[in-house]
């Protein structure tokens, strides 16, 4: 069966952001058969004291009547995970030479990856920096975190430069080891800081999850005349000719991506690129695939419900 995927020019002429991705998802997920393998396991493990912000649905009402304290029940494995997913909303990201800027197919690939993660009951959390922390909604399954992340997102512009030491020590500090990450970002910063941020992440043990966005004239250069090249991020402008500097600039964005890929396979980091007028299908299906090895070989289940 042939699949039609959705230009991306069409989805740019949307502006509800819940309406994009829930299209899009819903014509990802036709013929894929979703995972039976969702919610908890039914295998009692243990009770624990409620405390406050737990999740009410797991509360034992009726050791509530005899006792008249309140317990969770606690399984023995879930069959979910725990997912952040990570934005970079830092200036360069608004450049788009296309229907759609590397901004705008980020954020609806993150609400469409949020609105997949919410329909396997995965645990879903977000966070999007800058040069510090713009916003950070931790992760739970409870079914309104999806409704926040969505607000977040709508209200989110790119801008500032990138401060990546400044959010990892933040990172270092409230995320729980053991889930998934998911990085979506042009990762157009200092290599030295792109890689510490990565091997960070994987070392609190997290399995993380790259997806660079980029715009396809930056892969080519494929400017006809002369341009004034602004840096989004310092205000700093150049005067070029495209043809005298096309090479120089292509040989050092290789450079600078083989090296952020080199050192991902060394610690195992998924890194997959996309464009921009790419259809996000193309995104969803290597992050499904990504996700059903993580299951079966990383042992990213969570243990109970606390």
């Amino acid at each position: 069966m042939t699949q039609t995927f959705i230009d991306p020019a069409q989805l740019s002429q949307v502006s509800d952001l819940e309406l994009l991705a829930r299209t899009v998802v819903e014509g990802f997920m036709t013929g894929i058969h979703r995972s039976p393998h969702t919610g908890a396991s039914i295998e009692f493990a243990q009770y624990r004291p409620y405390t406050q912000g737990d999740d009410l649905r797991f509360l034992d009402w009726k050791l509530f009547a005899r006792t008249d304290r309140l317990h969770l029940k606690q399984f023995q494995e879930e069959t979910n995970l725990r997912c952040t997913l990570l934005l970079d909303c830092s200036a360069s990201m608004q450049y788009g030479s296309g229907a759609m800027s590397k901004w705008a197919y980020a954020r609806l690939l993150c609400a469409s990856l949020a609105m997949i993660l919410k329909s396997q009951g995965d645990s879903i959390g977000f966070m999007a920096y800058h040069h510090e922390l713009a916003t950070h909604i931790p992760a739970t399954t409870d079914q309104r975190n999806f409704r926040r992340i969505l607000v977040e997102l709508a209200g989110l512009e790119p801008n500032q430069k990138t401060d990546t030491p400044r959010v990892l020590r933040f990172l270092g500090d409230v995320l729980r080891p053991r889930g998934m990450v998911i990085l979506i970002s042009d990762l157009i910063y200092p290599l030295e800081e792109v890689i510490d941020h990565l091997k960070s992440l994987r070392a609190r043990r997290h399995d993380v999850l790259v997806i660079q966005i980029s715009d396809p004239t930056e892969q080519t250069f494929t400017f006809d005349g002369a341009v004034t090249l602004v840096d989004a991020e310092e205000g700093e402008e150049r005067f070029v000719v495209p043809d005298a500097v096309r090479e120089a600039y292509l040989e050092n964005r290789r450079n600078h991506f083989d090296t952020i890929r080199r050192e991902c396979l060394t610690a195992e980091i998924d890194l997959a690129e996309f464009t921009a007028d790419q259809p996000l299908d193309f995104a969803l299906r290597h992050f499904i695939n990504h996700r059903n090895r993580a299951l079966k070989t990383s042992g990213l289940r969570q243990s109970g419900r606390a």
